[in-house]
């Protein structure tokens, strides 16, 4: 079995935005309709813009089973620049085979590269998804104690 991890460029938009269309239904698609469409023109474009938005793929025997997108953004309180975990997804059969774990090391690599002083994520809500909220404090996140981030859409 040949397992590789591939920073995505705009040729592998198709492959980004099929796993994050997957990660989108499974989180809100029972409250709101999902335009995969939409999802592979803003993943085509945040993956050429090259201005702070990355996408790692894991694949197996080439085929794409996981995806983890990370973001760079500025704050004070985190002492300059630091990462924000967007996306992470993996194909459900193939959960459970530190996958998750591995994408999410090839991050703190990357981000330590940038020079970042920190990631963030934001997590689904706890009672459906506290597997989810466990496999980040497993990973070395802590709770924030300031509760999910909000939003505001332009």
């Amino acid at each position: 079995m040949t397992d590789v991890i591939l920073r995505a460029t705009p040729e592998l938009c198709d492959e980004v935005s099929n796993l994050v269309f997957k990660l989108l239904r499974d989180l809100v698609g029972h409250r709101k309709e999902i335009d995969p469409r939409k999802i592979a023109v803003t993943s085509k474009k945040l993956l050429s813009d090259a201005k702070g938005f990355y996408a790692f793929l894991y694949r197996r025997r080439s085929e794409s089973i996981g995806v983890i997108t990370v973001s760079k953004s500025a704050a004070i309180y985190a002492g300059g620049y630091y990462g924000v975990i967007e996306e992470l997804y993996v194909e459900p059969e193939f959960r459970s085979q530190s996958i998750g774990r591995t994408l999410l090391e090839t991050v703190v690599g990357f981000a330590a590269v940038q020079g970042w002083s920190r990631l963030e994520v934001s997590t689904p809500e706890k009672e459906k998804w506290q597997r989810t909220i466990d496999f980040y404090l497993r990973e070395g996140f802590s709770d924030n104690a300031n509760g999910e981030r909000l939003k505001r859409e332009l």
